[in-house]
């Protein structure tokens, strides 16, 4: 206002121009922004979580997967007006998403057996460090140790494996092997007595969902990307 208590002519200007400045401000940005994220991946078992960093380097973005202490390297990542875009190594499987402040939401599109092209709805979200359970519990399953597995497909088909487990409080590690095939760098949390574990590496991916049951024995199922499924008994070995 001016001494004589009447309105300037640019009052108007300078508010719309706050207003506008104010709103760029809130509005969330269609950068990439570095940091860790929780990512997870649509699967017919429901969500595979997995941990991906981003970090910017001289020559541009680089994505880490991560899952224990793996971390797997993606370079040649193109991120600018909103869009994320990479081509994973080994696989030739393709990551595409939208970038909104710290949320990324997209779609992972690999070849199966056939030759086809197969989407998954992804998902990523910067600052969060859970994997499966957001709230952790204190009194939950003692599932460290070794165990034996017997598999059974949905063919009815069986055969068996072995779990190698460590567990640190909620948080568990470990491999599984079977007959052809090795799930190493499994991570995830035990939860009262339910166990969850997952991989992603940007070509293998892997589900495990379990439970403690009255016999101390660890029951339940598993999917393998892109379309495998068991169910499982594992007693301690």
């Amino acid at each position: 206002m001016t001494a004589a208590g009447v309105r300037s002519p640019w009052f108007p200007v300078a508010l719309a121009t706050l207003a506008t400045l104010t709103a760029s401000c809130t509005r969330p940005g269609h950068d990439l922004q570095p940091g860790s994220y929780r990512a997870a991946l649509d699967v017919p078992g429901g969500e595979l979580p997995f941990g991906l960093d981003v970090a910017s380097g001289q020559q541009g973005f680089i994505l880490y997967f991560v899952n224990g202490e793996e971390r797997v390297p993606v370079t040649g990542v193109q991120a600018g007006a909103g869009q994320l875009s990479a081509v994973l190594p080994g696989s030739g499987s393709k990551l595409v998403a939208t970038i909104a402040g710290g949320e990324l939401r997209g779609e992972l599109a690999f070849a199966t057996a056939s030759g086809t092209r197969k989407a998954l709805r992804f998902e990523a979200t910067l600052g969060r460090t859970w994997r499966f359970f957001e709230e952790p519990l204190t009194d939950n399953a003692d599932v460290a140790g070794r165990w034996s597995v017997i598999f059974t497909d949905d063919e009815g088909r069986t055969t068996t494996g072995v779990a190698e487990l460590q567990q640190k409080f909620e948080r568990v590690t470990g491999t599984v092997r079977m007959a052809g095939s090795e799930h190493r760098f499994l991570t995830g949390e035990v939860h009262g007595d339910e166990l969850r574990l997952s991989r992603f590496d940007g070509t293998v991916g892997d589900l495990y969902h379990a439970q403690v049951n009255t016999r101390g024995q660890l029951e339940g199922e598993c999917w393998s990307l892109p379309a495998t499924h068991h169910r499982f008994v594992a007693v301690r070995d």
